[in-house]
C-alpha cells in the first residue's frame, strides 16, 4: 500500500513539474535536457566586450545566471590582443571552470588556448567563429537559414489570417554564396507556397546595387508581379524602402539583422514590416543549458556531429510590436 502512495506522489510531482516549466513558455535548449536547473558549475568566458552587441550578450548571460543556484560566470576580456586572450583562458584553467567559452579575437591564432582547455579536460565551446583550431568539445553557430525560416512562418502568419492571398517574393541578396544564400532558401521551408517572382544581388552589400534593383523592377514593370520585398539584411531593404517611396503601400519589405537603426525606424513608422534578430535571452540560455549538460556528462547532441556544431536557435522576428 505505501508503495502505491509513493508512486502516486512522485508522478503527481512530475506532472507538477512539467507544467511549471511549460508555462514559462520559453525556448528549449537545442539539446532539450534542461539540466541548468539544478546542480553548481563555474562557467569561465574569454570574449571581447567593448562592443555593444558582446555587452549585452554578457548581461544576459548574467541575468539568466541569477535564475539559477550554484552558478558562478567568470569573464576575461583581452579585446583584441589574442596574445592576451590566451592567457586569460590559462587562468579560467587554473580558477578550475567546469567549463570554458571562448569567443575568439584571432580564430588563427586561438589553437594554443584551445589545446590548453582540451589537455586540462575541461569541456571548450567556441562561440559563434570560424576557427583553425579543431580541438574543442563544440562550437556554436547561427544556421544563416534560420533568418529566412523566420521571415517565412511570419508570412505563413499573414496568409493564414487572411491578411494576404499570395505570396510573390522579389528577393534582394547581399552575397551570393551558399551559406548566406540559404536566408532566402529558409523562407520557402516555412512558407511553402511563397514564389520568388525576381532576383538580384547587390554585390559586396550595396545599398546603391539595391536601389538600383528595385528601381529597375519599377521600370520594367516586374514590381506589379510581386507583394514582397525580402532582402538579406537590413541595409539593403532600407534601401529598397528608397526606391519604392510613397508610390507601393501594399509591398511588404522584409530585412535580416535588426542591429540597423534606421531599419528600426522603418519597422516602427511600418514602411519595413519586418526583419529578424539574435535574440540574446534565448541565446544564453541556450548556451547555459549546454554548459550544464557538458559539465554533468550529458551527450551534446549536435546538429553536426562530424564538426561538433550546435545551433543555439536564437533567431527571431522583429516588429513593430517586439522593438523596445
Amino acid at each position: 500500500m505505501m508503495k502505491r502512495v509513493f508512486a502516486v506522489i512522485c508522478c503527481a510531482l512530475l506532472i507538477m513539474t512539467i507544467a511549471g516549466c511549460a508555462s514559462k513558455g520559453t525556448d528549449p535548449a537545442p539539446n532539450g535536457t534542461g539540466t541548468a536547473s539544478t546542480g553548481t558549475i563555474k562557467i569561465g568566458f574569454a570574449m571581447p566586450v567593448s562592443d555593444e552587441i558582446n555587452m549585452n550578450m554578457r548581461g544576459s548571460y548574467e541575468t539568466y545566471a541569477e535564475t539559477l543556484e550554484g552558478v558562478q560566470l567568470i569573464f576575461t576580456s583581452a579585446e583584441g590582443n589574442a596574445e592576451q586572450q590566451t592567457t586569460d583562458v590559462e587562468n579560467l584553467i587554473s580558477q578550475n571552470c567546469d567549463v570554458i567559452i571562448i569567443r575568439p579575437v584571432d580564430g588563427q591564432s586561438i589553437g594554443t588556448a584551445c589545446d590548453a582547455v582540451v589537455g586540462a579536460n575541461i569541456p571548450l565551446i567556441i562561440d559563434e567563429f570560424i576557427v583553425d583550431a579543431t580541438n574543442y568539445t563544440v562550437r556554436t553557430v547561427i544556421d544563416q537559414a534560420d533568418h529566412g525560416r523566420v521571415l517565412g512562418s511570419y508570412l505563413q502568419g499573414l496568409l493564414d489570417k487572411g491578411a494576404i492571398k499570395e505570396v510573390k517574393i522579389g528577393y534582394i541578396a547581399g552575397d551570393s554564396d551558399p551559406l548566406m544564400m540559404s536566408r532566402r532558401a529558409g523562407i520557402s521551408e516555412t512558407c511553402a507556397s511563397a514564389v520568388f517572382v525576381a532576383g538580384g544581388v547587390a554585390n559586396n552589400w550595396s545599398a546603391t546595387e539595391a536601389q538600383a534593383i528595385v528601381e529597375n523592377w519599377i521600370s520594367s514593370g516586374l514590381i506589379n508581379a510581386m507583394n514582397v520585398i525580402a532582402c538579406m539584411d537590413d541595409a539593403l531593404a532600407n534601401a529598397a524602402i528608397t526606391a519604392l517611396g510613397d508610390d507601393y503601400p501594399d509591398i511588404i519589405v522584409l530585412g535580416a539583422g535588426g542591429t540597423n537603426v534606421l531599419a528600426q525606424q522603418n519597422i516602427v513608422s511600418g514602411r519595413m514590416k519586418a526583419s529578424t534578430y539574435q535574440n540574446n535571452v534565448i541565446a544564453a540560455k541556450n548556451m547555459l543549458d549546454v554548459c550544464f549538460d557538458l559539465a554533468n556528462g550529458v551527450e551534446v547532441k549536435y546538429d553536426d556531429p562530424e564538426n561538433r556544431l550546435l545551433n543555439l536557435r536564437s533567431i527571431s522576428l522583429m516588429t513593430a510590436d517586439t522593438i523596445e
